[in-house]
């Protein structure tokens, strides 16, 4: 009897250790995470993994900071664990649609977002990223569809309004494009991109004097072949 007892308490202690220690290891990740320090977050999900390997959570966390860390390859081997261990996660299916975009295998995290759409399907960022897929794979109608879900259910969606933006002008639609660079803008002040692009529309619009200040706005931010359009389109 003492025998079953003793034994009895060393499990129960063992099991509340080994809980206690993959919650530390858990909150140090998320601490470490959060402060963009996304190795330590990475070596602090793997000690979890070690007390717990068939939970989903630390597999799709640390496949999120190998994915900040550009390591798509070792972000791919984990989310794809996660989907394993949990094929009801939407975010750990968005992410994974990243990172197979990053490697430009664009069906493939086509059909990753669409699965983190049908778990969740107000998911405005899968959305987007959906639609940014579909537009390199030249599908700019499915892409303005998807933006445009983007933006319906995240009305301040500045990057899903200039993507749209995007697909719109690359099929000519220079109003409804120019409508979705001002949209953007209103939300974000600070997209070089739209700022770029919305005064190749004014030029080709001939609208001279806003083209010229897009170019000057979108220099400052950055792009620096706006002050080559900016020299030989303004006087």
């Amino acid at each position: 009897m003492k025998y079953f007892l003793t034994f009895f308490l060393v499990t129960v202690l063992f099991t509340a250790c080994t809980h206690r220690n993959y919650k530390y290891y858990s909150r140090q990740a998320t601490t470490k995470f959060q402060a963009k320090d996304y190795q330590g977050a990475i070596e602090e999900w793997s000690k979890a993994i070690n007390l717990k390997s068939n939970n989903a959570e630390p597999y799709k966390r640390r496949g999120i900071a190998r994915y900040e860390l550009k390591d798509f390859e070792n972000a791919l081997s984990d989310l794809n664990q996660a989907t394993i261990l949990n094929k009801y996660d939407a975010e750990t299916y968005k992410f994974l649609g990243d990172a197979l975009m990053q490697q430009n295998n664009l069906k493939e995290a086509v059909a990753s977002y669409t699965q983190a759409i049908t778990l969740d399907n107000e998911y405005a960022n899968a959305y987007n990223n959906r639609g940014i897929c579909k537009a390199k794979l030249k599908d700019h109608a499915g892409a303005v569809n998807d933006y445009t879900k983007a933006i319906l259910f995240k009305p301040d969606y500045a990057v899903a309004y200039q993507n749209r933006a995007n697909a719109k002008f690359r099929v000519k639609a220079y109003r409804e494009a120019l409508e979705d660079y001002n949209k953007a803008l209103n939300y974000d002040r600070d997209l070089p991109e739209a700022y770029f692009n919305r005064a190749l529309i004014n030029k080709t619009l001939k609208q001279d004097q806003d083209a010229c200040r897009d170019w000057a706005k979108a220099e400052e931010l950055g792009v620096d072949k706006a002050g080559d359009y900016r020299k030989r389109f303004c006087k």
